[in-house]
């Protein structure tokens, strides 16, 4: 019942919404109709000048006598200041056999008052600021220009945007002088002078925290100025926002303390929330590459006054239960500079194989200005089959592979559904056997994603990856399934089944003898061309085109593949339903693709 109650609420806001541009409104007592050829934006602004209609005999009588001037008023505000107006009332009307008052507005523009000299005038500190003569300069050429039509909106709009930059550069006792848009006699032109004076800039000043359990090294690396700095908005948000990141908080609050400033220096008073001590969390899933997953973590945002913090999720599904314990120690920096151990247990099912393996892993994680990285060194322990394989028949390895990761993503747009877009992602690793590997081995593999928007409601998005698993002479027997490509599934090639595509061999003995299985391969690429239409912001149609494979040597054997899809873009990423169709197999057949999350 709520849902229908607010459905029925929007219903009636949009219908109002219409009804206030439209050649006619009514009331109760009073039917409003203006000039048919009055373009929408005057109409409009009349409706809104002229405000609610009247419910009584009393508020009619107000409501017809001043319309003349608010019409009036209306029009000025638009730059037509030699409009003529013709108000005409018909009291004898009826509908729905009751007598109401019909109110007609008519109105001849003629010709708009333009600007003509125009004054802006930054006094003060900030007159040598360059984001003040970057600001000025952009009104000049853009908003506010000798023989444009006059706009009082406008006008206003360049005196917020004067004061909002004096306030985000420091300048909080700048004030306007004169601020003057004058209308010369004959209604021709008008001058606009604007003079502000900025008074003298603030600078950061010392932080003073609230409360908390924390080395106080900890916070003190965050804090993004130096005492003395000119104040920016732009610093006190970073703080904030660096702040709220580190997890160690409910909220935070970074105010500028005006009133103790001393030489122009401006405290900061930071209220730091208290946050849980432990968070748990559930969910469920589904994707057609490892059907249903269900999953549980327990998050330790604060474990000691130094900042660690841990992390422990188990997820299950047929294809690959999954547990995994993470515990972070910051360095140099909470949020940028992370000592961090790890320890996964996994079960995996890689084309024709099922794997099981144990990887601890120490990592120095960083982020810089555009790029992260981690640096590790891993230990992968692993026991694999052949799928239905009797369980005596197992390969082992264990690998001890330093290893570095480096990605970035740039996007403009919303952030579940940006407009532009690109990703890369890179990991290069490798092990010898003179120092605790099974075989000696060198890992690199890159991804990228492109998204691009050419046209309102049109967008492209491109994809490729290439991976290399080398071990040089030795047989790829030795080489784990979680270190070989495989490639088929929802983000690989659709129209094909997960990992179902790669090298292969067949099975010489048991009762499987004769089958050929997909054993992964020890190189790797794909690419894929994908192009959206939006009906809707929410929901857009997918044409798609991908191609590649894994294979063991340098020459790839390509598999293609085209399809449809739908997307709904929902609160948490994309709701992606493809169909894609194999059409490099002899027999091909459409296969479902169900994924969420989102795109970069």
């Amino acid at each position: 019942m709520p849902a229908l109650i607010k459905l029925l609420r929007s219903g009636i806001a949009a219908c109002l919404c219409l009804l206030l541009i439209t050649t006619q409104v009514q009331a109760a007592n009073l039917q409003l109709k203006m000039a048919d050829d009055l373009p929408r934006k005057f109409k409009k602004n009349i409706r809104a000048h002229l405000g609610e209609l009247p419910t009584t005999e009393a508020e009619r009588e107000g409501f017809v006598f001043t319309a003349h001037d608010k019409t009036k008023a209306a029009l000025q505000a638009l730059g037509y200041y030699r409009s003529h107006i013709n108000i005409r009332i018909n009291k004898e009307a009826q509908h729905n056999n009751h007598q109401v008052w019909r109110l007609f507005i008519g109105v001849k523009l003629n010709e708009p008052t333009r600007f003509d000299d125009i004054l802006i005038d930054i006094q003060g500190e900030a007159e040598l600021d360059p984001k003040f003569f970057e600001l000025i300069t952009n009104i000049q050429s853009k908003l506010l220009k000798s023989g444009d039509v006059v706009d009082h909106g406008v006008y206003e709009e360049v005196k917020s945007k004067i004061s909002s930059l004096a306030l985000d550069r420091g300048y909080f006792d700048g004030k306007f002088a004169q601020s003057r848009l004058a209308i010369r006699q004959d209604f021709k032109s008008a001058d606009v002078e604007l003079v502000y004076h900025s008074g003298r800039r603030y600078y950061l000043g010392e932080v003073q925290y609230s409360e908390f359990d924390l080395d106080p090294e900890i916070l003190d690396v965050l804090v993004p100025f130096d005492i003395g700095e000119p104040y920016t908005s732009q610093r006190v948000i970073q703080f904030q926002n660096q702040l709220q990141q580190t997890q160690y908080f409910g909220n935070t609050l970074v105010v500028p303390d005006r009133k103790d400033a001393v030489n122009q220096l401006i405290p900061l008073k930071v209220t730091l929330g208290e946050t849980n001590s432990h968070f748990v969390d559930v969910g469920i899933g589904y994707a057609t590459d490892t059907l249903f997953r269900i999953s549980t973590s327990w998050r330790t945002p604060k474990i000691n006054r130094y900042g660690h913090s841990q992390e422990t999720r188990i997820e299950y599904s047929q294809i690959n239960p999954t547990g995994r314990f993470t515990y972070r120690i910051p360095l140099s920096h909470p949020i940028r500079d992370l000592l961090q151990f790890q320890v996964t247990l996994e079960d995996d099912e890689y084309g024709g194989l099922v794997s099981k393996y144990l990887e601890g892993r120490v990592a120095n994680v960083r982020i810089y200005d555009k790029w992260s990285a981690q640096y590790y060194l891993r230990y992968l322990t692993e026991g694999w089959r052949i799928q239905d394989y009797a369980d005596d028949e197992v390969d082992n390895g264990s690998y001890l592979m330093p290893g570095a990761i480096f990605s970035r993503t740039m996007r403009s747009g919303p952030q579940l559904d940006p407009s532009w877009g690109f990703s890369q992602f890179y990991i290069f690793e490798g092990g010898a056997q003179s120092v605790g590997s099974d075989t000696n081995i060198l890992r690199a593999i890159g991804r990228w994603r492109f998204i691009t928007t050419p046209m309102r409601r049109h967008r492209i998005v491109l994809r490729a990856e290439v991976g290399i698993s080398d071990i040089f002479d030795e047989s790829k027997s030795n080489l784990p399934p979680s270190l070989r490509f495989f490639a088929g599934g929802d983000q690989s090639i659709r129209g094909f089944d997960y990992q179902s595509q790669g090298p292969t061999e067949i099975i010489n003995e048991g009762e499987l003898a004769g089958e050929e299985v997909v054993v992964g391969g020890k190189r790797l690429a794909l690419a894929s061309v994908e192009y959206q239409y939006y009906f809707t912001e929410k929901i857009r149609g997918v044409v798609f085109s991908d191609a590649g494979n894994a294979t063991d040597n340098i020459r790839i054997d390509p598999v293609y593949s085209v399809g449809l899809g739908l997307h709904y873009i929902s609160p948490v990423g994309a709701i992606r339903v493809d169909f894609g169709y194999g059409i490099s197999e002899d027999d091909p057949s459409w296969k479902l693709h169900f994924s969420l999350g989102a795109e970069l």
